[in-house]
């Protein structure tokens, strides 16, 4: 699997707490293999500023079993990308995100 930057509509955002969101795309059905995540992976989204390619990395906050693809962003002070996050994006928003990548997890026991 290549791993390259893929462009992913916002579905749904969540106000968790005063200073995060939560964020879930949509994954169109020819991308929900690349799309597949386990515990413990993360997203990166990146975003043009001002001519500026500005990448962040996001854990996945959902389940595998969950069948949705979220991640939370807490802002931060100065932080470009979880300011624009908690005060700019929209639902419909298009983002540009890379496959789940990571391999620090723990094997769940599902009995």
């Amino acid at each position: 699997m290549s791993l390259h930057f893929h462009q992913l509509k916002v579905k749904d955002i969540r106000r968790e707490t005063q200073d995060c969101v939560s964020i879930a795309f949509d994954v169109p059905e020819e991308l929900q293999f690349s799309f597949r995540f386990i515990q413990g992976q993360n997203l990166t989204l990146r975003r043009w500023e001002y001519g500026e390619d500005v990448r962040r990395n996001y854990s996945i906050c959902s389940a595998p079993g969950e069948n949705e693809l979220r991640i939370a962003v807490k802002q931060v002070v100065d932080g470009r990308f979880s300011t624009f996050a908690n005060q700019q994006l929209k639902v419909g928003d298009i983002l540009e995100v890379m496959p789940p990548t990571g391999k620090f997890h723990s094997t769940l026991n599902t009995q």
